[in-house]
């Protein structure tokens, strides 16, 4: 998916469907290095969390769920906001496709 077909962090429906997709990955102290066809990226835990918690498909609200029971919801924004906006990065970076 190129960078002009990511679509907006907003337009992610709560039941679309997102899985996490690599070539290869390196997981150490709750980071991750992954590579995604040529391109290689540090994930934070979160981003770490998410692209484990999406590896068979997952819903954009189970997972926006699943991250805020790990590390709590996040202070002063929306739950469901910050999840798309790891959702959108991780899209750009082909380290997510929507199902």
């Amino acid at each position: 998916m190129s960078p002009a077909e990511v679509p907006e962090a907003a337009a992610l429906a709560d039941d679309a469907r997102v899985r996490s997709v690599w070539d290869d990955a390196i997981e150490r102290d709750g980071q991750m290095l992954v590579l995604a066809g040529n391109e290689v990226s540090l994930l934070s835990p979160v981003a770490t969390e998410l692209v484990l918690a999406a590896r068979d498909g997952i819903s954009v609200a189970a997972l926006g769920a699943h991250l805020a029971e790990v590390f709590g919801a996040p202070p002063g924004q929306d739950p469901g906001a910050a999840v798309r906006d790891f959702l959108a990065a991780l899209l750009q970076r082909g380290v997510i496709a929507l199902d």
